[in-house]
């Protein structure tokens, strides 16, 4: 016995698309032989447009071009059209369970103007003597991106322009992008680079950086860049457009420290009263005039290039100490917690950067080498802190600056994290 099945697929594009397929059985009962029961699908494609105001911004979708992909149950491919314009009045298939996936034919990991819609029905069978409706929703499938800047950047930057990337590719957007760029599903990485003449007539640059680590594909995220009106600070806004429904995210700080305004003060490496994972911390001291904020800053390791970048809100005012913890047990004096960057006992490099394009390549605010010569040998459960009266970043550089800490803080361990160091003699 056959079963004859007429599938119909009709495509409408609001906030998304829906293709609506209908399964009409017909029974006829061939004379001679049994043979297996099959099922004819009929496919038939229209379109019709009714966006919503706040979705003006997406295209109108092409069904009729769409890639329309019939599967069994199992998962194993039936049959697939390149173009569901091309899909046949009939189509024959074994009786059984089926579902289908149609998606646009525009796949990129990052390109602007590129919304790709993709959807999948739920599981439908064909049997004898019954009529089946299935619907597919075909939705914004990947992340649309736009980037805005504020009236304190076009009239105070000569040029500027924002990077936003993701792991397959990236795209740029000048000064003067308007259209809306378009990622594959995954984190995103932020960077703006705005570049002013100072009052000594040199070309500087003001480099801001985040993430949105949770990017969603059918969202809209609009990348707001600013500057403070008085000092020049920057600062990156999200805003998530969902489904009517708006929040900002802040990513980075309004204030960007530059080369030589924080330094590394203390370094706790080795810890004897509790273990590595939760006891090294590192110390950071602001020594300019200024308050800045850690956001969007990168602790690195250098001997492996480990990197954390610091997500959370941390403004430091001026001569102000913060501790960064492995834990937030290292000390009482934690103020933020990273991960990903675990300490040599017998000496490394470790650098506060600005992100630049990767992590690694970003301007060095300060380092510290504390396996090089002057500094002091290998220690166990003492930190290793620069001498409070040095303030210069070149200074810090030496280990003759340097000495373990006598202060005991920690069941027997001794350092002084979050409070003032004391003097090496």
């Amino acid at each position: 016995m056959k079963s004859i099945c007429y599938l119909v697929i009709s495509v409408w594009e609001a906030i998304f698309i829906t293709l609506a397929v209908f399964l009409f059985t017909t029974c006829s009962t061939p004379t001679g032989r049994e043979s297996l029961p099959t099922g004819k699908l009929g496919l038939r494609v229209g379109i019709s447009v009714s966006a919503e105001d706040v979705f003006r911004h997406l295209k109108a979708a092409e069904p009729e071009e769409f890639v329309v992909t019939i599967y069994s149950e199992s998962g194993t491919e039936a049959l697939s059209y390149p173009r569901a314009a091309e899909l046949p009045e009939t189509i024959e298939l074994p009786a059984g369970s089926y579902y289908v996936i149609a998606h646009s034919n525009n796949s990129a990991p990052a390109a602007f103007e590129n919304e790709y819609y993709s959807g999948t029905s739920e599981t439908f069978t064909i049997r004898e003597g019954e009529t089946t409706e299935v619907s597919l929703t075909c939705s914004l499938a990947n992340i649309r991106v736009t980037v805005v800047y504020d009236a304190s950047v076009i009239s105070r930057f000569e040029s500027y322009e924002t990077t936003v990337s993701n792991s397959g590719g990236s795209l740029t957007f000048s000064s003067d992008e308007i259209r809306a760029g378009y990622f594959d599903e995954g984190p995103l990485a932020i960077v703006a680079g705005l570049l002013y003449t100072d009052e000594a007539g040199a070309l500087r640059e003001l480099s801001l950086t985040g993430s949105i680590p949770d990017a969603t594909p059918g969202k809209h995220y609009e990348i707001a860049i600013s500057v403070s009106a008085e000092n020049g600070s920057g600062s990156i806004a999200i805003l998530v457009d969902e489904s009517f429904e708006t929040e900002v995210v802040s990513i980075t700080d309004e204030e960007l420290p530059m080369s030589g305004e924080l330094l590394i003060t203390e370094i706790m490496y080795n810890p004897s009263a509790i273990g590595d994972a939760e006891g090294e911390y590192i110390e950071i001291t602001n020594v300019s005039t200024e308050t800045v904020n850690l956001q969007g800053l990168v602790i690195r390791r250098g001997s492996t290039n480990d990197t954390h970048v610091i997500s959370e809100d941390l403004p430091l005012a001026p001569g102000g100490v913060l501790l960064l913890g492995r834990s937030a047990g290292a000390a009482a004096e934690v103020d933020y917690v990273y991960s990903n960057i675990s300490l040599l006992n017998s000496g490394d490099v470790i650098y506060l950067n600005h992100y630049g394009t990767d992590g690694i390549n970003g301007e060095v605010i300060c380092r510290v080498d504390y396996g090089a010569s002057g500094f002091p040998g290998s220690l166990t459960g003492q930190s290793v802190q620069l001498d409070p009266a040095v303030k210069d970043v070149n200074d810090a550089l030496l280990g003759s600056n340097w000495c373990a800490s006598g202060t005991t803080f920690l069941a027997g361990d001794y350092g002084t994290p979050g409070e003032a160091n004391t003097n090496c003699l």
